[in-house]
């Protein structure tokens, strides 16, 4: 019989919030499966470092009143399937470069769920609209996310530079040690990704049953990926 594989975090913060959830020091691979929700990143765009988990199913369709409009029922999250794949082949061809000042680096960004989008697809998006969007599905979603927002564990990490050399050394590692990580996260349903840089999206392979991809001022070295968001139920995707 092959002996369980100890989870290993490289991100000491990500890993503290797992083990404050499952209330327990040794993680392992079945640990992670238990875990169904994660949001993850600089959430308030300042360099402060957030991490929500929970073990509880997430709302389907998935809802929540922590932001703006972009998760209005009425709004783009409600079309799912197919003009999620159009999405994405609109997403090849013309995604938001993103050039960081400093190194010149280049990154990819996903385009946000715009007017010009929606104008590339209008009549897509109504037909798949009508097809998918079922308006009893959403009639208690507002009360399902406080329910659920419950159960939900946050932590946060910062540290302090004197230097702004040091300091951005420092997130660029943290973001790295992130997309290390969220990899280990074998159960989640729902992922929402705040503000951090990326190499890829292959990370999304070790998560079988993702069915909701939030993605907010995210960068990506490559797209490499990006086709398996075909499968997910809703996406959004949003600049602040």
């Amino acid at each position: 019989m092959n002996e369980e594989k100890k989870i290993e975090f490289t991100q000491k913060w990500i890993g503290d919030a797992v083990k404050k959830l499952l209330q327990k020091e040794d993680i392992y691979e079945s640990d992670m499966e238990r875990i169904r929700y994660m949001r993850i990143g600089d959430c308030n765009f300042g360099g402060l470092y957030t991490i929500e988990l929970s073990t509880a199913a997430p709302p389907d369709p998935f809802y929540t009143t922590d932001g703006g409009d972009e998760w209005d029922p009425d709004g783009e999250t409600a079309v799912t399937g197919r003009f999620i794949r159009l999405y994405i082949d609109y997403a090849k061809k013309a995604p938001w470069d993103y050039i960081k000042s400093g190194t010149g680096e280049r990154f990819f960004q996903l385009p946000p769920y715009t007017y010009t989008v929606w104008k590339e697809f209008e009549e897509q998006y109504e037909e798949a609209k009508e097809e998918e969007y079922d308006e009893e599905d959403w009639d208690n979603s507002a009360d399902e996310w406080e329910a659920f927002e419950k159960t939900i564990l946050c932590q946060t990490y910062r540290e302090k530079f004197d230097d702004d050399d040091a300091y951005k050394e420092w997130q660029r590692r943290t973001d790295r040690g992130i997309q290390q990580d969220i990899g280990l996260f074998t159960g989640l349903e729902v992922l929402r990704l705040f503000s951090a840089e990326y190499q890829d999206m292959t990370f999304l392979r070790a998560m079988p049953l993702l069915r909701v991809l939030e993605v907010v001022e995210s960068r990506f070295a490559s797209l490499e990926g990006i086709d398996d968001l075909a499968r997910l139920k809703q996406l959004c995707c949003w600049f602040d």
